[in-house]
């Protein structure tokens, strides 16, 4: 189909403008990284799973970004990742000099502790997520927990990280869904020192990603020395089919709307986000080197070699299921205040 005129000079006129000025914000933006170090804020301390998806991404994320920064991770564990999450909203600078991982309860902490949470949640700006897997409850087997029905006689303590950590919200809801005996031990700075004082028996198990306990502690599970209890998402884990969900362990409608509020940290997954007013430029190359870093070989290699799930999501994708979850009903949201945080 021949093209009119009219429209063959207006597209003309359109690249006559646009192309050299996408050159020009392409050259400001690798004038800015070229040379630069680029700092990712860590929410948890060394050793845990957190810290080996950031160093891997640190490894791989530069070589995507006009410019080429190096990339150097900053610890800035605290309050189950609160700590971080209101440094990047405060204080941070807004130049695309500084991203964080941000804890996948990120959503949950901003309506369940607001009083802690100095940050609003949909004002970030998110780059993508690496992976989006269920988190699971697992105890020692020699505690006699078997399934969750036990857990209403036989008492047992978990690690917590802080009051914006799943290890902390999620027992926490299943205080609330029924009278089970979940003691929490709060102030472990990250997975490892929860799994070193697992294997102490110092606590009796923890709720963390599914991933997580596969990487870092699948012969637990082989030996039969963990038993996973229950898991928090919106749809079974392929590995564990007969694990009930926590939403499947509620009753009423109002347990049921708390539930799933509850698992929609699976859909922000390990993702990682900028402060918000970072230049639109800037944004769009680094959400660009993202979306090609988790589709390179390299990263993809790496992040298997470890025993990672790569389940990618754009930018704009957790941007959008952050933005859904943070829907709630004035009465819902005040149910889980008052709810979960009491039971915690």
């Amino acid at each position: 189909m021949r093209m009119s005129p009219m429209r063959a000079l207006g597209l003309a006129l359109f690249l006559i403008v646009v192309a050299p000025s996408n050159a020009v914000a392409n050259d400001a933006v690798e004038k800015f990284y070229k040379g630069r170090t680029v700092n990712s804020v860590v929410p948890f301390g060394p050793g845990g799973g957190y810290a080996t998806y950031s160093q891997i991404m640190a490894r791989h994320l530069g070589k995507f970004i006009p410019g080429n920064p190096q990339i150097v991770l900053q610890y800035r564990p605290g309050a189950g990742g609160i700590v971080a999450s209101n440094y990047v909203y405060n204080v941070a600078p807004r130049d695309g000099s500084i991203m964080a991982m941000v804890s996948d309860a990120v959503a949950l902490a901003s309506v369940i502790d607001a009083d802690k949470t100095m940050y609003k949640v949909n004002e970030f700006i998110w780059l993508g997520a690496i992976e989006r897997v269920n988190n699971v409850l697992a105890v020692r087997a020699d505690t006699g927990v078997r399934d969750f029905r036990d857990l209403l006689e036989k008492e047992v303590a978990v690690g917590g990280s802080g009051p914006g950590s799943p290890t902390s919200l999620l027992p926490a809801l299943l205080r609330w869904l029924e009278p089970v005996k979940i003691k929490t031990i709060e102030g472990y700075q990250g997975i490892n020192p929860m799994f070193i004082a697992i294997e102490r028996n110092e606590i009796s198990g923890a709720t963390v990603s599914w991933t997580i306990f596969k990487t870092l502690r699948k012969q637990w599970f082989d030996s039969g020395f963990l038993v996973p209890i229950v898991q928090f998402g919106s749809v079974k884990h392929k590995d564990l089919p007969n694990v009930p969900l926590a939403v499947d362990l509620a009753r009423s409608p109002e347990q049921k709307s708390v539930a799933r509020f509850m698992a929609s940290n699976v859909d922000v997954g390990r993702s990682f986000i900028l402060p918000p007013g970072v230049p639109a430029e800037r944004v769009e190359a680094l959400r660009t080197a993202f979306d090609r870093m988790v589709k390179d070989q390299a990263f993809i290699d790496e992040i298997t070699k470890a025993g990672f799930e790569l389940s990618p999501a754009s930018g704009l994708e957790v941007q959008d299921a952050v933005a859904q979850a943070t829907k709630l009903d004035a009465e819902l949201a005040r149910i889980i205040r008052d709810t979960i945080s009491r039971t915690k």
